[in-house]
């Protein structure tokens, strides 16, 4: 049986309106729990099952609202809510082949192929490789591009003839237009989504085997 002081208590936090959205919160639950023993008739001890009940239900409450803020981390973590243009989390990407702006590539042997997406047609262009150290290994001239997505190929050889260590290797790309000015371009690169990591800069989607941020993702095939 509760105390008289404490049904009190309940009804002065009942006359406090901006105190009744903490009632479900541990720590308000606690201390009503602590003034209830504090305050009990010495005669008339608090029921011992009354009082595991009621922490029982602390219990719960902790319990729940340790899930809610997992649940917000969560969702945090995966970027934020849907729309009707990408997946509702970052692991839906999975599977799926993307298109994303990124000059980063990872070398496995294999041909390597990415796009320079120009604003307007170059008669002359030419891609420049980087291996890890920032020094050029590899130059790919071209010519006659038109606006829009132009596709490049880099076998992994060098300029000297020679083979390129696998690694990691970035594009720089230049093109000028039929009047010598420089024509703005970018470059993407086109890969299945095998993996997604969670960080504190946000969703990271492994493409092949480069990160790569949700913002720099521009197409989402099946």
């Amino acid at each position: 049986m509760l105390a008289p002081t404490v049904s009190s208590a309940g009804s002065t936090a009942a006359a406090s309106p901006t105190k009744q959205n903490d009632i479900g919160q541990k720590d308000i639950f606690l201390k009503l729990l602590v003034a209830q023993m504090e305050n009990q008739d010495p005669l008339k001890p608090q029921d011992a099952t009354q009082m595991s009940s009621q922490l029982a239900q602390f219990n719960m409450v902790e319990q729940q609202t340790a899930s809610n803020n997992f649940l917000e981390q969560l969702v945090a973590a995966q970027g934020g809510g849907s729309s009707a243009a990408q997946p509702t989390t970052g692991a839906s990407y999975l599977g799926h082949s993307v298109t994303v702006n990124q000059s980063q590539i990872n070398y496995d042997g294999t041909n390597q192929n990415f796009s320079a997406v120009l604003d307007e047609p170059a008669v002359n262009a030419i891609a420049y490789i980087f291996n890890p150290a920032g020094e050029p290994v590899k130059t790919i001239s071209m010519t006659n591009l038109s606006a829009g997505s132009n596709q490049i190929v880099w076998d992994g050889t060098t300029d000297s003839g020679t083979q390129a260590p696998q690694g990691a290797y970035s594009v720089e790309f230049s093109a000028l237009n039929v009047n010598g000015g420089t024509v703005p371009a970018s470059i993407q690169r086109s890969g299945v989504v095998d993996a997604v990591r969670f960080t504190s800069n946000g969703t990271e989607l492994m493409v092949g085997g480069v990160a790569a941020s949700l913002n720099n993702i521009t197409e989402i095939r099946l």
